[in-house]
């Protein structure tokens, strides 16, 4: 028996005008009458997540930042955030890079530097609402609370900012292609997976009691995590072959209809 579906949000949950599906508070409500929570598993900071979800939040889970921090009725649950020793070494590693910028990820804002740029501004407006923008992020001193660095690549990240992070940074930190434009590093060992075990934990869930979906490479642990692993469609062909099953797309409503399907929600 289903006991909690952690969903990711963008090429997952969204259509591909980032819209949330129309019937998801139908959903949420009938989900929870079956006592089934509903999880967000997403690289997106919490205050995007609560803000989206703003209505029938208190009737959810999230798994933000991808895996690092875990929030449910705005409180913490779980942190696990990157060792203070790191940050400054972290935001200066793609310095030589044309058109990559970085964002300091802590719990409650993001902080990001000056910059001329209105695309990396828009994308990390869009992701990011709680956003402080400062002048020099290596003169921050000992942060505690950095969930990730996210570097924003107005390319391809994974043919650009990839390869030159890694170089840099693999291995005392986690690289993780998490877009199309997008890196994160991270604590080794945190993702969406980790935060999913130690949900599970908490809740006294088993992963067989667990339903996942997710559309790209930072969603392969979650899908570990679960006993129902989904796939969208339109998932990284890397991610397909990991997972149990393949969802519809996320044009095509995938998770609402898988999860209507397996849960015998009936249509409104």
């Amino acid at each position: 028996m289903i006991k909690l579906i952690a969903c990711d949000m963008d090429g997952t949950l969204l259509d591909i005008a980032k819209r949330l599906p129309a019937e998801l508070p139908e959903v949420i409500a009938k989900l929870k009458e079956k006592g089934v929570l509903f999880c967000v598993a997403s690289g997106r900071q919490y205050a995007s997540l609560r803000r989206d979800f703003d209505a029938y939040a208190d009737d959810m889970l999230f798994i933000c930042e991808n895996g690092a921090l875990v929030m449910q009725r705005d409180q913490r649950v779980l942190i696990d955030p990157i060792d203070p020793s790191f940050i400054s070494g972290i935001v200066t590693a793609a310095k030589s890079l044309e058109g990559v910028y970085p964002v300091v990820c802590r719990a409650d804002v993001a902080l990001i530097e000056k910059t001329a740029s209105p695309e990396f501004i828009r994308n990390t407006k869009m992701y990011y609402p709680s956003v402080e923008v400062v002048d020099d992020l290596t003169a921050l001193g000992q942060l505690g609370d950095v969930c990730k660095v996210a570097f924003y690549d107005e390319g391809d990240a994974q043919t650009h900012e990839l390869p030159e992070l890694k170089n840099h940074l693999e291995g005392p930190l986690a690289v993780i292609l998490s877009g199309e434009h997008w890196v994160d590093v991270m604590k080794p060992g945190v993702n969406k997976g980790c935060a999913m075990r130690g949900i599970q934990q908490k809740l006294g869930i088993s992963p067989e009691e667990c339903m996942a979906f997710g559309d790209y490479l930072n969603d392969c642990e979650l899908l570990q995590a679960v006993g129902e692993s989904y796939a969208m469609e339109n998932a990284h062909p890397a991610l397909k072959k990991l997972a149990r099953y393949i969802a519809p797309g996320n044009d095509d409503n995938g998770v609402m209809r898988v999860v209507r399907e397996q849960l015998g929600l009936a249509e409104a």
